[in-house]
């Protein structure tokens, strides 16, 4: 717990430090004396609680001290600016008057006023107030790792690969999480639901565990999905096939060890997979159900790929993820000896599985859904990224407004 004390008398202050430390030895503690050093201080961190003389100067031994300078103080905390708000404020003063001359305006801001008195009353109080701040504090944290924020998140990887989704939602973007775009839907029993977007940038292992670790943290959503377009490996998928990544390989983890002509990747994945999953549940009726169950789906493809993509399907695969892309055949060899029913390969899905599963706050489902826009062949192009991204997106849709359970 980090807490501020604001208090122009020396004596009382460290007074304040004692029943802090009392109540909460762990607890942070950092001390001013004017309205321009606690501003200073919230300008620089975020603190739990702050404990607040009611009469300082604005700037130590300039100016008599006084409400009126405590009153810009908190009229700047509760007014949108670069400072932190503090989770609490206590007010604390000697002058029995004190709260009366401060305004309403201020008072509305305080969780309570304690009043020092000669026979040190006061120091239980305050300590019941500390006391009330860090078992809040603890809810808040318990909070955090076991309840949802959110209702879903959908992450990928490229910019065009988020775009489809501008054209089915309404987006706007945070102002506290540039990037991050919230939307709302209905679900499949017509309530709305609460969701956010984002595009990572770039493609990439880390970076898709970094980005995703981070925004299911802050945002604690209930359902998390990957969306955009992959490499296939041919003669398992076909161009446009929708895959969902049943298990991610981290198929380029492990050792590389010289051999009589060139040096040797010795794989030693840890996979990742949804079996059992809610996640799965549904992808396994979607790919029993298929495409065409899916309004618009297939039309979507056929026009968006120039009718290059016709007969596309949904198929529920291992995924090959790594840090580079794949366009040899030696190294499809190498994904073929891990999981001989690899048809996925990808740069991201890992990264965002391994992120997904141990994420830090509440747990959330997760899965990943990209369409096959090319063969892990030297001729790999872009023509079909547009289809593809579609596809993805309409997927991830379909679930999130007709077949996912929220409540």
């Amino acid at each position: 717990m980090k807490i501020l004390v604001v208090h122009d008398r020396g004596e009382i202050a460290s007074q304040i430090r004692d029943v802090v430390i009392r109540v909460s030895a762990a607890a942070s503690i950092d001390t001013v004396e004017d309205a321009v050093g606690a501003r200073d201080k919230l300008t620089e961190d975020y603190f739990d609680l702050m404990i607040l003389d009611l009469t300082i100067a604005n700037v130590s031994g300039k100016g008599e001290v006084s409400y009126q300078a405590v009153e810009g103080l908190l009229e700047e905390i509760f007014t949108p600016s670069r400072i932190f708000a503090p989770g609490n404020i206590v007010g604390i003063t000697r002058d029995p008057d004190a709260l009366r001359r401060v305004s309403t305006k201020i008072g509305s801001h305080l969780m309570s006023i304690v009043r020092e008195d000669d026979e040190g009353g006061w120091q239980t109080e305050l300590a019941d107030r500390i006391s009330y701040v860090q078992l809040s504090q603890r809810a808040r944290s318990s909070a955090w790792l076991t309840k949802h924020d959110y209702d879903l998140f959908i992450l990928s990887a490229l910019d065009k690969e988020l775009r489809p989704l501008q054209s089915m939602f309404e987006l706007s973007e945070q102002r506290g999480l540039p990037g991050v775009f919230d939307f709302v839907f209905n679900d499949r029993e017509g309530k709305v639901r609460r969701a956010a977007c984002a595009a990572i940038g770039r493609a990439g292992q880390a970076s898709a565990a970094a980005e995703a670790e981070g925004l299911i943290c802050q945002l604690r959503p209930k359902l998390a999905i990957m969306v955009g377009f992959c490499g296939g490996v041919e003669g398992k998928v076909k161009l446009g096939d929708i895959l969902v990544a049943e298990t991610a390989i981290d198929w380029d983890f492990g050792k590389w060890k010289p051999n009589a002509s060139a040096a040797k990747l010795y794989s030693r994945p840890d996979p990742i997979t949804i079996r059992g999953s809610a996640t799965h549940r549904i992808a396994r009726r979607l790919v029993d159900g298929g495409i065409g169950r899916i309004d618009g789906l297939q039309e979507g493809l056929l026009m968006r790929s120039a009718r290059e993509i016709t007969s596309p399907s949904i198929k529920l695969t291992p995924f090959a993820s790594g840090s580079a892309v794949v366009a040899d055949a030696n190294v499809l060899e190498t994904l073929r000896g891990l999981n001989e029913d690899i048809g996925g390969v990808d740069m991201e899905s890992y990264g965002f599985y391994y992120a997904s599963r141990y994420s830090r706050a509440a747990k959330a489902e997760f899965i990943c859904i990209k369409s096959v826009a090319d063969h892990c062949k030297p001729d790999k192009d872009d023509r079909l990224h547009e289809a593809c991204c579609h596809a993805s997106a309409e997927l991830a849709r379909h679930i999130v407004t007709r077949e996912w359970d929220f409540a």
